[in-house]
């Protein structure tokens, strides 16, 4: 499959925005696994006025969102949302949330401990398709959630290893021997992580293997977009039945197979980075004097708001079972 590029002004000339609603929020916490308590940042369309700003820290600025606002009659689609890769921070997904709540969905990011350590981050690959699966149980059993929720009608975002996970509820078969050599030193190199695994002693081949035999298909997802999804080299996406968005922020991936996609779209002009929130002023100072990495901001605040904006109309979309937009 080839990604699709053409030219901006027909895609706005021919996509409405996404409606200007406010965004609920609710919180809950799903303690099934005792060892791995999972906290949900529950979104939904609203007429509230926002009161609280989600995911704000000294880096990043947050997302508005009326907390507690009354909650939706009749049921809405779901999306469960797992962003970013090993060391993301709470709610770094809230700007996509919201945007696809104000288009009419219930979008849940998933927020498990974050692993501070490598060896505690070495499971995360089976973990995470498991957080999926876990908060879809609850959302659909819920009290509250589920005479609210389209069980017919369940979607999974993510991005980075989230996206990974988003394609492995979707069905993708893992190679585990070539997982395992990901970061081997005959030069595969294939995940973003591996430096960070050398320097603390870490393998990859460590990786629990009872975990990895867990990795099934979730049949109540029919729908996935996976952005920059890691560890690409290692999964196997069958032909099936649950339609797959892959979106590539930057040049897009090609060492991949993506014959078996429903769409892949890249957004040019971005990077990996700008999944993230919009940073504050002192953001990329902060970063600095912490040995981050200062482009983890991006070149500027409106040029990150103008590339959420297109991630989120290609999303958006999808889910409404549209051909996605084609960027420049």
């Amino acid at each position: 499959m080839n990604f699709v590029i053409s030219s901006l002004a027909l895609m706005l000339a021919a996509t409405p925005c996404l409606a200007e609603t406010t965004a609920g929020i609710a919180h809950s916490r799903v303690a099934s696994v005792v060892e791995r308590p999972l906290s949900l940042s529950i979104w939904y369309p609203s007429e509230e006025p926002t009161s609280i700003s989600v995911g704000a820290n000294p880096v990043f600025e947050g997302t508005p969102a009326a907390l507690d606002a009354p909650l939706p009659n009749g049921t809405l689609p779901l999306v469960v949302l797992s962003h970013g890769g090993l060391r993301s921070a709470a709610d770094s997904g809230a700007w996509l949330s919201a945007s696809i709540a104000r288009a009419g969905y219930v979008a849940v990011e998933v927020n498990a401990p974050r692993p501070n350590t490598a060896s505690l981050a070495l499971n995360e690959i089976w973990h995470r398709p498991q957080d999926i699966r876990r908060t879809i149980d609850f959302m659909l059993t819920d009290e509250t959630w589920g005479p609210r929720i389209d069980g017919s009608n369940v979607s999974v975002a993510g991005f980075a290893l989230g996206a990974t996970a988003a394609l492995i509820s979707a069905g993708a078969e893992m190679d585990t021997a070539r997982y395992m050599r990901s970061c081997a030193a005959d030069g595969l190199m294939e995940g973003p992580d591996c430096e960070w695994f050398a320097a603390t002693g870490v393998d990859l081949s460590d990786t629990d293997p009872e975990g990895m035999e867990g990795l099934t298909r979730d049949p109540r997802v029919t729908l996935v977009i996976a952005v920059n999804p890691e560890y690409l080299p290692a999964l196997s996406i069958a032909a099936g039945d649950v339609d797959i968005l892959r979106v590539e922020l930057g040049d897009p991936d090609v060492s991949a197979d993506n014959s078996h996609l429903s769409r892949a779209v890249v957004i040019p002009g971005a990077s990996a980075f700008d999944a993230f929130a919009v940073c504050t002023v002192a953001g990329p100072d902060i970063l600095s004097e912490e040995d981050g990495d200062p482009l983890l901001c991006g070149t500027s605040k409106k040029a990150r708001q103008t590339i959420h904006q297109d991630i989120s109309e290609t999303i958006v979309h999808f889910l409404k079972g549209k051909e996605p937009i084609d960027l420049p």
